[in-house]
Order: structure tokens, then sequence, then C-alpha cells
């Protein structure tokens, strides 16, 4: 199972469904949206993408739309709200190479290779 399922955090009591999946059906398409209100007001909801790169895309741009509140946003799920299976997958360094908005090279002019020369020439002086 891919990571699809978003976590929204910081949800206000008179959100509905519907007006989550309106919020984020911009990042792509949608299997599900969950919401859950308690007591204390921390509430919380559950979008579920058909894709996973939606899905990033949601993480990434979700508090970014001019005029929407913002919420808390990370990967999550938890079986008992989700009718999919859930498995999340922080480690999986092959799907972070694949999504990793800041790529990694091994070009010896590149930035972060530089700067080290640099620093390094600094404090030999």
């Amino acid at each position: 199972e891919e990571r699809r399922i978003i976590y929204v955090g910081k949800v206000q009591n008179d959100y509905t469904r519907k007006k989550l999946h309106t919020r984020f059906q911009r990042f792509g398409e949608i299997e599900e949206v969950s919401l859950h209100f308690r007591e204390h007001g921390d509430n919380y909801g559950f979008v579920t993408f058909l894709y996973t790169c939606d899905a990033y895309a949601a993480i990434e741009k979700g508090n970014t739309i001019p005029g929407e509140e913002r919420f808390d946003l990370c990967f999550g799920g938890r079986r008992q709200f989700c009718e999919t299976e859930y498995a999340d997958l922080d480690g999986n360094a092959e799907m972070e190479e694949e999504f990793n908005p800041y790529p990694t090279s091994s070009d010896p002019f590149d930035f972060d290779a530089l700067l080290k020369q640099a620093k390094n020439k600094m404090s030999k002086r």
C-alpha cells in the first residue's frame, strides 16, 4: 500500500466532509474523506487519494492557497478510521528518492560540494 492517506489537523467545528473534499480535490482524485470531531476542539480528518503523487502534492501545497485556512498536514492514517489497508512507509529510501523535492547530486561542482570546499579553505586560514 502506498502513502495515499493524509492527516488534516486543526479542522474547525463547522467544517464538513464536502468542504474538505472540495479543498483537496484540486490535487487529484479522492477515494475517501473522513472527519473526526472531539470535545476539546482538536478536530482532524483524513483524505485518501487514489494516487500517492497526489497525496504528496496535497501535503506540499495544501497550505499555499491564498485566502484558505491553514491545516496541519502530514501523512497519516489509522486502520480504525480508514477502510483501506494503511502502511506507513517512513524510511523507504526508494520512495523518498522518487519524491524528494531536493535532488541529490554527486557532481563535484554542485552547490553543497562547492560550499564545503569554501568552508574548508576558510577554516585553514
